[in-house]
């Protein structure tokens, strides 16, 4: 079993303990991060030069900043109310400036378009991988550490930890380091947030070296507000959703055909005779090539789309 810890310098301590100062850390994508486990190794880091510190990243999300005083008046409040408890990540802000301490690095793999314009240290450093790729890419460079933010439940008596949204690079990484091709700590951070995805990504205790579980670290997950999807993205998701097979692989997007997409999933396969009805008066001519409700599931994403986005996305029928 992981050893538990509420203290993020506490679990940063123990890391530098069980791996050296060599620390390759691999920090998942976008929402995944272990926010407060990045930042206490940052510290340490920082304030020790016989650490070497390493970051491979991908997608660093950072609340929006005003770029000058009329733009401050005008979206700060709004900043405040979506984003004002997410924690930053400490290394964002030196990495913007090119102020890095010269022990630490930063290495990324997928940048949101234009944010690092005008940021040498960050375009040097920037490696230009296929998601496929990626977590190749990161045994390369010698991977000891993946920090991941995950969703806890307790089943049986058994704790368990899913990697939630964030399955595809840690589960290739996990594949290596079970066939023998790589050697890391898996250290988890848990979000009362997340939600809890079973399948591939649903965890064992054992496979993690330590968890960060507090209420003092858990924090509102960086979600942006979502613009309501219009009839037309709708009919695009119904259409889509009406060529997928069961049993088949999808993986969908951030936007509003994505949303619409998982919306006419779950009618299809929860409200099958509302889901053929619609389609009818969409195309009455046409008759849809995959109607029926799922039996096998969508590989990867079944439960994503039948657990998670019920409740979350408002019924348009």
């Amino acid at each position: 079993m992981p050893k538990l810890f509420s203290d993020p310098e506490a679990i940063a301590e123990d890391i530098i303990r069980d791996v050296g100062t060599n620390l390759v850390v691999g920090l998942p994508l976008g929402l995944g991060k272990a926010n407060h486990v990045i930042n206490a190794l940052y510290a340490r880091a920082a304030s020790d030069r016989s650490i070497k510190l390493t970051f491979f990243s991908a997608l660093t999300l950072e609340k929006p900043r005003p770029s000058n005083l009329l733009e401050r008046r005008f979206i700060t409040p709004v900043i405040e109310r979506l984003f004002g408890c997410y924690p930053d990540l400490a290394y964002a802000a030196p990495l913007h400036k090119g102020e890095l301490p010269p022990n630490i690095e930063v290495i990324e793999f997928f940048f949101l378009a234009g944010k690092w314009l005008r940021v040498p240290y960050a375009q040097e450093h920037y490696i230009s991988a296929n998601y496929t790729h990626a977590a190749s890419y990161i045994l390369a460079r010698g991977l000891n550490v993946v920090t991941q933010l995950v969703a806890r439940r307790v089943i049986n008596g058994e704790t368990r930890y899913s990697l939630s949204c964030n399955t595809d690079t840690t589960l290739d990484i996990l594949r290596a380091r079970n066939e023998g091709r790589a050697s890391f700590r898996l250290i988890g951070q848990v979000n009362s947030e997340l939600p809890f995805m079973p399948g591939p990504g649903d965890l064992p205790g054992s496979e993690f070296s330590a968890v960060l579980d507090s209420p003092e670290t858990d924090f509102p997950l960086f979600a942006p507000p979502a613009e309501p999807i219009s009839d037309t993205k709708y009919a695009i998701g119904l259409h889509a959703a009406s060529l997928v097979r069961d049993g088949g692989t999808l993986q969908i997007g951030i936007g509003q055909v994505g949303d619409a997409l998982a919306q006419g999933l779950v009618v299809r396969h929860r409200d099958n005779e509302k889901f053929r009805a619609v389609m009818k008066r969409l195309a009455p001519h046409a008759e849809p090539r995959e109607s029926g409700p799922f039996e096998q599931g969508l590989y990867g994403v079944s439960e994503m789309l039948f657990e998670a986005f019920v409740g979350l996305i408002e019924p348009a029928f």
